[in-house]
């Protein structure tokens, strides 16, 4: 079985440290927590209703950025991503309730795969090929890619869908900066929209209505309407803004990080409907340190992944209030995901 037992207490981490005397919230959480370890080359899987790290699936030496769960919570995909002078070329399926890999694909040479999402109809997947500057088909029961699609944009990085599945975002962070808009069911060339310098984090609003994509290397986050596919807001963000989560219930949450410099980084909430910034709250206390940082929002509530720090914290949505603390052993965790299937039993 391709993964290792955490039981003992050297590796059972406490899940929800209160800072500050905050008392424990009444949280209606379960099921459990997916996480992308950098460093660490895995995928770490936590229990969320016992705080108990029940699994830790090696991936490989290759750096795996993302992880994402199937529309059923049945399985969850990420890639090998690797260094620049080692890329990957597989995305890796993985079985949730035994937390093993049940395959990995090859996408071929010069694709370098940093993030793969699941269809609706959780048979197919997309994945974004960065150094061929692609978006890959994947037929996951034939375990082969069907179908590539040209991005127009340079180092094509990370992907959402629109709703249906008919649409796929990617954002390339190459020379200016872009939005690609690819088409999956229809024959013709991707609309490619100049966002700004460092395009990289993008959501898609849960009606499909709008597209948000953080510019990290410039201080602005650009709403796209779907329909127009044109930039019809653009919003000042914090420095190295690298990620952006849409709740269901109206709002995001966006990280600054700050790779290489020292400004102070926070996590920021905004209403979209509104497109106005509701609050923001420190990520890390004391001196600020370089990094990115992955996001997640479920049942009201965000975690925020802090790679440079080894963990993740936890925040109530209403607010970005009573943080708390997860702990990750220090192996550079990033991508989160959440299924609602829980393991029971510690995996051996």
């Amino acid at each position: 079985m391709s993964c290792e037992s955490k039981a003992g207490p050297r590796y059972v981490w406490l899940l929800l440290l209160w800072w500050m005397g905050v008392a424990v919230p009444s949280m209606a959480l379960d099921g459990t927590l997916l996480v992308a370890n950098r460093a660490g080359g895995s995928i770490t899987l936590f229990d969320l209703a016992t705080g108990v790290e029940i699994a830790r699936i090696p991936i490989g030496p290759v750096i795996p950025h993302e992880v994402h769960v199937s529309p059923d919570g049945r399985f969850a995909l990420t890639t090998e991503y690797g260094p620049e002078d080692n890329p990957g070329r597989h995305i890796v399926l993985i079985d949730v309730a035994s937390a093993e890999v049940v395959t990995r694909i090859d996408l071929g040479p010069n694709s370098r795969p940093h993030t793969a999402l699941f269809l609706p109809d959780s048979r197919h997947a997309v994945a974004t090929m960065q150094d061929s500057d692609q978006l890959a088909l994947v037929d996951l029961d034939r375990e082969t890619v069907v179908q590539t699609y040209p991005t127009g944009g340079r180092e094509g990085h990370m992907v959402r869908l629109s709703p249906d599945g008919s649409r796929a975002y990617v954002t390339s962070r190459g020379d200016i900066g872009t939005l690609s808009v690819i088409f999956l069911n229809e024959e013709r060339p991707p609309v490619v929209i100049a966002t700004g310098l460092g395009a990289e984090g993008l959501d898609v609003t849960p009606d499909g209505r709008e597209v948000w994509v953080a510019n990290r290397g410039e201080t602005s986050i650009s709403a796209i309407d779907s329909q127009s596919l044109e930039i019809v807001a653009t919003l000042d963000s914090r420095p190295f803004a690298g990620r952006i989560e849409m709740g269901p219930d109206g709002y995001a949450i966006v990280p600054n990080g700050g790779r290489g410099s020292r400004v102070p980084q926070y996590l920021r909430l905004w209403d979209v409907r509104a497109r106005r910034l509701v609050t923001e709250v420190p990520i890390r206390d004391g001196a600020p340190q370089g990094g990115n940082f992955g996001v997640l929002i479920r049942a009201g509530t965000a975690f925020v992944s802090d790679p440079t720090a080894g963990t993740i914290q936890v925040f109530d949505l209403d607010g970005l209030t009573g943080r708390r603390l997860l702990m990750v052993e220090h192996d550079a965790p990033d991508g989160l995901a959440w299924s609602p299937i829980r393991v029971d039993v510690l995996i051996r």
